[in-house]
């Protein structure tokens, strides 16, 4: 079974963001995502997700990151409204702070409850909040090609993008327990390596045929060919409080996918870290942030994480003025301010250690980071 794949042309972008609807008396989740969507019959952009106290924003195929911003930014305005009139407040973040994943509705949909009847509980502990990055590709092979130069720097998503240090009313002592709990699914994490679209088919083929996924939208993987839609999503990132932060982890990933394509083009090399380095570099990103280190090589030289992210911001910045692309460089620079003011999960340790325990005083924060939304001007 040859899988088809849509090409689209290339470098449209498109992303989905996971966000949280809780109570404004509590803070706590509420079954939210089923009032709000109600009110949106037949509106494509927005979708009920796994737990009744999420809704999934889509934004259309773009053609630019200003383009993005602007859809983005009224889809969550149009949301944030219609949830006051119900006393809800629209979260984002990986992880809610303080719920109990036991107490949360499941949405009554098929796939859903197929994948709660064949996974059972790590679906049933899967409230997590994450961000999707779409990129278009116009070609299988390079498709591939690009999976495989991103998986080296899934660690730098993870470290900027972090969130979700609490969960359940605890500090997980991670900077993203989101990306733990995602990895207990199967079939996800880090994807495996191909030489080609081919070797990629012949892998689904035989996870069909054996009954382990139904479709590739089983394959869970921090990245993923999406055969459909044409484009290389990036699923490692958590959803982040403001929408400055989503767009500038989204230029990231949008300026690594076209660099990685013109290597392809030049009939590049393809320079491979041993698995065992991208595993712990992984957990590395996970467990310390930005605040880590970071395997170069397999003979074990490690950097500081924070330096691997200043050269890959400087890289980056680069590529944008030779292929010119300055019009994502404002996004690209929120980067720079994430490195000096800290990722979430470093603002939300320290308002927990101005009020210990007071969970409710972190969601206040992250609540107020996410309505104020500091849009590029």
């Amino acid at each position: 079974m040859y899988i088809n794949f849509n090409a689209v042309p290339n470098y449209s972008i498109g992303i989905e963001l996971e966000v949280q609807t809780i109570s404004q008396r509590s803070a706590d989740l509420v079954p939210g995502a089923e009032i709000i969507l109600s009110q949106l019959p037949g509106e494509v952009m927005f979708k009920p997700e796994l737990f009744n106290s999420t809704i999934e924003i889509n934004t259309p195929v773009c053609q630019s990151i200003p383009e993005l911003e602007d859809v983005l930014k009224k889809n969550l305005l149009t949301i944030q409204d219609i949830a006051r009139e119900h006393e809800i407040d629209i979260l984002i973040c990986g992880c809610h702070p303080f719920s109990n994943w036991q107490q949360q509705q499941i949405t009554e949909q098929e796939r859903y409850q197929n994948l709660l009847h064949r996974i059972q509980w790590p679906v049933r502990q899967f409230l997590i909040f994450g961000l999707h990055v779409h990129i278009g590709i116009n070609n299988a092979d390079k498709a591939i090609y690009v999976m495989n130069r991103l998986t080296k720097y899934l660690p730098h998503l993870i470290a900027l993008s972090a969130s979700s240090p609490f969960w359940n009313g605890f500090d997980t002592g991670l900077a993203t327990s989101r990306i733990k709990i995602f990895g207990e699914l199967p079939n996800a994490g880090i994807p495996y390596y191909f030489k080609n679209w081919r070797m990629y088919s012949k892998l689904v083929e035989n996870l069909i045929k054996s009954n382990s996924i139904d479709t590739v939208r089983d394959l869970w993987w921090d990245i993923r060919p999406h055969p459909i839609f044409g484009t290389i999503e990036v699923r490692v990132c958590d959803a982040m409080p403001t929408l400055k932060e989503n767009l500038a982890l989204t230029t990231m990933i949008y300026l690594l996918v076209r660099k990685f394509s013109d290597e392809y083009e030049m009939n590049g090399k393809m320079p491979r870290l041993e698995r065992w380095i991208l595993e712990e570099n992984k957990w590395r990103a996970a467990r310390y942030g930005i605040q880590g280190e970071i395997i170069l090589n397999k003979k074990g030289t490690t950097r500081k994480m924070k330096d691997e992210l200043l050269e890959l911001y400087q890289e980056l910045w680069e590529y944008s003025e030779e292929r010119n692309l300055k019009e994502s460089q404002p996004y690209l620079e929120v980067v720079k301010e994430i490195l000096s003011k800290g990722p979430s999960y470093l603002r939300q340790r320290e308002w927990a250690r101005q009020k210990p325990a007071d969970y409710r005083f972190i969601v206040n924060n992250l609540l107020k980071e996410t309505q104020e939304n500091n849009f590029l001007e």
